[in-house]
């Protein structure tokens, strides 16, 4: 039985996405339980900053990276004594196991896949929910409040990030260095994610992002903004090449003046990674452009039908979580499909979106 004011501990390690992709979860706790303590360890800044805007959560604490930060995790949850701690999707790796293993918790809900069991530690004592194929992360996240006694809604909300006044202003601020009138609504291009061996299997190669570039000025004039954020250094200036009339961002500060910035935006063009989360979670239209991983599971949540896929779809060739325990592409073949994607299926979405297409949920 969970006590009527439990003290739950919610780890996030996984990056900007999966951080917003819990916070429904998150919040369907205090809607169920509202004297519940949610206490968020989170591994950088940004991931922590998802959940600090949130008056849902009671306490973020950043965690750091490598051993040091598993190890700080471990402790942070077990000076807290937890009732219940909480692993969101995806978590098929020994080291959530093992976090969920040492909390200190009375319960530890993890979910359940067909395969890992002994390379990620499936053995050690937890309460599994069977993760389902086809199902979105969001909602695979929900679906781990039944075993703490926390029913379904009739419909999932989707993920949030609140935006602040100040985080507005400096958005502008940005906006406006970048030459855009304070009336204008950017069409923001983001081509970078972090580097790993699935983002680098995600990127659209530099020379369709400049064709993608002159194909949305030619229709919708110069309002195209390309950003790039501190993994990906470099990705925009190679895209925007000798042009000088290229509005170029690069987001280095709080995450919420990237929000804001998007906020503003009338769309989001470009690659699945944690914008083009961000940017659904304010309310832009995300164009995203995928390739090895499976959109059911991991697109911008409410914007499917705005996804652009090779011709046929090559994925998921992106093996974690449901056939492997750790980061794995199927094999090379699959790494450079997304070099089928085309420029006129982007702009076909991006009318879509335009148009109203990707209703919100």
């Amino acid at each position: 039985m969970t006590p009527p004011a439990p003290r739950i501990v919610i780890p996030i390690v996984a990056g900007i996405g999966n951080a917003l992709l819990a916070v429904p979860m998150v919040r369907r706790i205090k809607r169920a339980w509202p004297g519940a303590r949610i206490t968020i360890l989170a591994r950088i800044g940004p991931m922590a900053e998802v959940f600090q805007r949130l008056a849902d959560v009671d306490e973020v604490v950043v965690t750091g990276k490598g051993v040091r930060g598993v190890a700080r995790m471990i402790a942070e949850s077990r000076r807290r004594s937890p009732d219940v701690y909480l692993v969101p999707f995806p978590s098929n790796r020994w080291q959530y196991s093992l976090l969920a293993a040492t909390s200190g918790a009375k319960r530890r809900v993890l979910h359940d896949y067909p395969v890992g069991y002994w390379r990620a530690m499936h053995f050690l004592p937890s309460t599994r929910v069977s993760a389902v194929r086809g199902l979105h992360d969001v909602e695979q996240n929900l679906r781990l409040l039944e075993a703490i006694g926390i029913g379904a809604e009739e419909k999932p909300e989707r993920p949030v990030f609140v935006v602040t006044d100040d985080d507005r202003t400096r958005a502008a601020i940005m906006l406006a260095a970048a030459g855009l009138a304070a009336d204008m609504r950017p069409i923001v291009v983001h081509a970078g994610s972090a580097q790993t061996v699935l983002a680098q299997a995600k990127r659209w190669p530099t020379e369709k992002y400049r064709d993608l570039i002159a194909a949305l000025r030619a229709e919708l004039g110069d309002r195209i903004v390309i950003v790039e954020g501190p993994d990906e250094a470099g990705v925009a200036d190679d895209i925007a090449g000798n042009a000088r009339d290229a509005r170029v961002i690069k987001l280095a500060g709080p995450l919420g003046e990237a929000a804001a910035l998007l906020e503003r935006a009338e769309l989001y063009v470009g690659t699945d990674s944690g914008l083009a989360h961000l940017a659904a979670a304010v309310g832009t239209p995300a164009v995203t452009i995928f390739a090895p991983a499976d959109p059911d599971r991991v697109c911008p949540y409410g914007y499917r039908d705005l996804v652009v896929q090779p011709p046929p779809p090559c994925g998921p060739s992106f093996l974690y979580p449901w056939e492997s325990a750790y980061p794995k592409m199927r094999n090379h073949a699959h790494h450079r499909c997304i070099e089928r994607v085309t420029v006129d299926s982007v702009m076909d979405a991006v009318r879509r979106g335009r148009n109203g297409a990707g209703a919100r949920r």
